[in-house]
């Protein structure tokens, strides 16, 4: 009997696991397509502008972005599973301060939280799912389940943001919430992840941000204000040298974030 109980777990660990992971990439794509339906809306009651709606998209994938490869080594060094569960629980923070944001720069700011939480979640669930599936085949498999997760989230997310814009746009942020508790609770069940010890590329990092952060602000302020504005130029400038600085950083570095 005790071996048996024994060998079924395993095979309901994988599955739970793959679950798990999918739910994050549904999660992490649905926040970024669910809020364009419910621009205008908020736009009406927060104010901002054409500039300010555009930053309440991209203070979420700028992050996102920027982070995605640093959050890689990230989990490798402190647990795959410990990684996605401090991204969890600080998405589900950042989308409460969605909900009650009551501007648009907070709104903003906690966008650019949720994007810094889906870039630990994303590499983590990958990482959760090479160890549940050690076998190659099994886990092309389960990957080609964790991609689906992403392919529903982009079907189904502008017309789960129309339906609960019509009600109120801030449900876009309020449905997240119980999707982060059940993979919180879910996220008890896995065994957990091992460790390893992987340079982190701290210059290279900060750089990264640094020009995307800036080319980011050009294009957009650039487009509302004119690209001959002294800010935005210099906001270009800066992601031209920092683009630069980077590159040659990668170069010369003995572990770079992007090996060239």
């Amino acid at each position: 009997m005790t071996g048996a109980a024994g060998a079924a777990r395993p095979s309901a660990s994988p599955r739970r696991t793959l679950f798990l992971a999918s739910l994050g990439f549904f999660l992490i794509t649905l926040d970024i397509l669910i809020v364009n339906v419910a621009l205008t809306r908020i736009g009406d009651e927060l104010g901002g502008g054409p500039t300010g709606q555009q930053w309440v998209i991209d203070g979420y994938t700028l992050m996102f972005a920027a982070l995605l490869l640093s959050a890689g080594a990230l989990s490798d060094r402190v647990g795959a599973k410990r990684t996605l569960g401090a991204g969890i629980a600080l998405f589900l923070l950042a989308s409460v301060a969605c909900a009650l944001a009551p501007t648009v720069g907070a709104l903003i700011a906690a966008r650019v939280v949720q994007g810094v939480a889906a870039a630990a979640m994303l590499p983590a669930s990958m990482a959760l799912i090479r160890e549940a599936f050690p076998d190659a085949r099994e886990r092309a498999r389960a990957l080609g389940v964790w991609a689906v997760g992403g392919a529903v989230a982009t079907a189904v997310g502008p017309l789960l943001g129309g339906l609960l814009t019509t009600l109120d746009w801030r449900l876009v942020f309020v449905i997240d919430l119980p999707v982060c508790v059940g993979m919180l609770v879910l996220l008890r069940t896995v065994a957990p992840s091992a460790t390893a010890s992987v340079p982190f590329d701290r210059a290279g990092q900060a750089l990264s941000l640094i020009a995307l952060a800036a080319l980011m602000y050009g294009l957009i302020e650039g487009g509302a204000a004119g690209f001959a504005e002294p800010l935005v130029v210099t906001a270009l400038a800066v992601a031209v040298v920092g683009v630069t600085a980077f590159l040659v950083v990668q170069s010369r570095s003995r572990h770079p974030m992007m090996p060239p």
